[in-house]
């Protein structure tokens, strides 16, 4: 069976991500991938511009708070997934419990503000990819625009 690349077909990433503003306008959704080394949780802001002031990500700011996210008790693919129901405190979501757990929180380009284009995500006790996918744009690898620019 052949198979496709999909870097720059279906998805743009970021490894090390906690704290870095990160430009939604080339995707239609984001997954951030949380690592826990304790009790996780994320915060989310964003900005119009790379740097800018930055805005709590509230529904009383326009912006729509996810209302899931998902568990998995392993980091190493040997445990499933389980749906968990989002609990947001202003701008922030209370994540994994343990450490060496991971979660996995979806964003929509649809639940950001009007004329917001970067989201910014900093994780307590854990380690943050992101993984932007159903890009606007196809492109090979070496002509995506950067996340962070």
């Amino acid at each position: 069976m052949a198979g496709m690349e999909g870097l720059g077909r279906t998805h743009n990433a970021i490894s090390v991500a906690s704290g870095k503003p990160f430009n939604m306008e080339q995707c239609s959704a984001v997954s951030l991938l949380v690592t826990s080394t304790g009790a996780a949780s994320i915060a989310v802001v964003a900005s119009k511009v790379l740097g800018g002031p930055t805005t709590t990500f509230t529904i009383a700011n326009g912006f729509g708070q996810t209302a899931r996210w998902y568990l998995s008790t392993a980091t190493d693919g040997t445990a499933g997934w389980t749906k968990q129901n989002a609990v947001w405190t202003t701008n922030s979501l209370a994540l994994a419990p343990l450490t060496g757990q991971m979660s996995m929180v979806d964003i929509f380009t649809s639940q950001i503000a009007d004329t917001f284009k970067y989201l910014t995500v900093t994780v307590t006790n854990g380690s943050l990819v992101v993984i932007t996918h159903d890009l606007v744009v196809q492109r090979t690898p070496g002509n995506l625009v950067p996340l962070g620019a």
